[in-house]
């Protein structure tokens, strides 16, 4: 068996880092903007439980808000959903820096972002899900 010295705590030095408390909420649509890839990932609970057989959705957007829905008009584009888990994915580059540059998001010290849902509305295509993606501006 093999011996272990004893250690004495007293030769340790104190950890400098102090925690940081975060608020954990799991929010409706994220965005993935770094140099491994870009995506969208709509959560399946929020977002995705309003277009259950959908394998597509689209995209619009205002000042503060963006839009999902699986019809918004004939104009809009169709948007692929992949599956990761129970979660939606939109691989396209061109949209998340669409995204990025409309809302003026700063990406420089993180890879991703989550936004919570607003409102969800029934319209006459269909449901559609609002995100607030300027969450600290009023209305």
């Amino acid at each position: 068996m093999e011996q272990f010295k004893e250690l004495d705590l007293d030769d340790f030095e104190v950890s400098e880092c102090k925690d940081k408390k975060r608020l954990v909420s799991t929010g409706g649509f994220s965005i993935i903007h770094s140099k491994n890839g870009n995506r969208v990932i709509l959560n399946a609970n929020k977002v995705l439980s309003y277009f259950p057989q959908q394998d597509s959705v689209q995209i619009a957007y205002s000042d503060k808000y963006l839009a999902v829905a699986d019809f918004i008009s004939d104009d809009n584009t169709n948007y692929m959903l992949n599956k990761i888990g129970k979660n939606g994915v939109i691989y396209n580059t061109a949209l998340v820096h669409e995204i990025v540059r409309r809302y003026e998001l700063d990406f420089s010290s993180c890879t991703s972002q989550t936004f919570q849902v607003y409102n969800v509305q029934e319209m006459d295509n269909g449901t559609v899900v609002f995100i607030d993606m300027k969450p600290n501006e009023e209305a």
